[in-house]
């Protein structure tokens, strides 16, 4: 069985879910739902619900534009009620910018995710 993620971004951060998700396929990692995940303003569907269910691990895109994105934060919840492992991967804040609930996670600064990326890979392959 292999590794699978689930990446959740804003439209406006497309670009940089759209390049994680290329970097995790590249490490032999199936990514789920990049572009359902940015659908602005969308309920969490029943196919979102299902990725977030089937993930390993759920990647959340955080930048300026996106802090205050409800969808983004119900993802969170949701993939945090499932007991996933959510990385939420910051793109150009300050610890103090990012809300509480990401404070207390382990996330990664995007110039680190090749870093990260390399360790799922490691483990992957231990496994």
């Amino acid at each position: 069985m292999s590794y699978k993620a689930f990446v959740s971004s804003t439209v406006k951060d497309i670009d940089l879910a759209r390049d994680l998700a290329q970097r995790l396929e590249g490490a032999g990692i199936k990514v789920n739902a990049v572009d359902k995940a940015a659908a602005s303003g969308e309920v969490i569907s029943t196919k979102i619900k299902r990725a977030l269910t089937e993930a390993d691990e759920v990647f959340v895109i955080l930048t300026q534009e996106s802090l205050d994105n409800s969808n983004l934060m119900f993802e969170i919840g949701a993939a945090s009620s499932l007991r996933k492992r959510i990385t939420p991967i910051v793109v150009g804040l300050e610890p103090g910018e990012l809300p509480s609930i990401i404070r207390n996670l382990k996330y990664v600064r995007y110039p680190d995710v090749g870093k990260y990326i390399e360790g799922l890979e490691r483990q992957a392959k231990a496994a």
